[in-house]
């Protein structure tokens, strides 16, 4: 009995290897999520534009946040590089990671999962 049951179990096992792995051809596994992320790691409301959020006004606020916060980050750490020095540059530069860290969180989260279908061309008529 043992035989058969191993017998069965190494040919069930074969027939999967064999078949491969199916999923959908326009299915996302991650990757737009992970790119929209890291876009907006780099430039913080880049990847809220690639999401599509610069469409409603909440979208807008956001980014807009954003690129003020970023603004008001670099010129932090020049005055504070220039004027006052070392230790305290570390604020302008905490600045500049918390919006970079918010805005990559953010794009990741809100990237659109599953495949993304629009129909292009002409309306149609009923």
């Amino acid at each position: 009995m043992a035989k058969k049951i191993i017998a069965v179990l190494a040919l069930v096992t074969l027939m999967v290897s064999a078949s491969g792995l199916a999923y959908a051809a326009e299915e996302d596994r991650g990757e737009k999520s992970l790119t929209r992320g890291a876009a907006s790691l780099v430039l913080p409301g880049w990847g809220q534009y690639l999401n599509g959020e610069m469409e409603n006004k909440s979208g807008k606020l956001k980014t807009g946040a954003m690129i003020v916060i970023e603004i008001g980050g670099i010129i932090t750490t020049i005055l504070l590089g220039t004027l006052v020095g070392y230790p305290v540059i570390w604020v302008g530069i905490g600045i500049l990671m918390f919006n970079h860290i918010w805005s990559a969180a953010d794009a990741y989260a809100k990237a659109p999962t599953g495949p993304e279908v629009a129909m292009k061309g002409d309306t149609v008529a009923r």
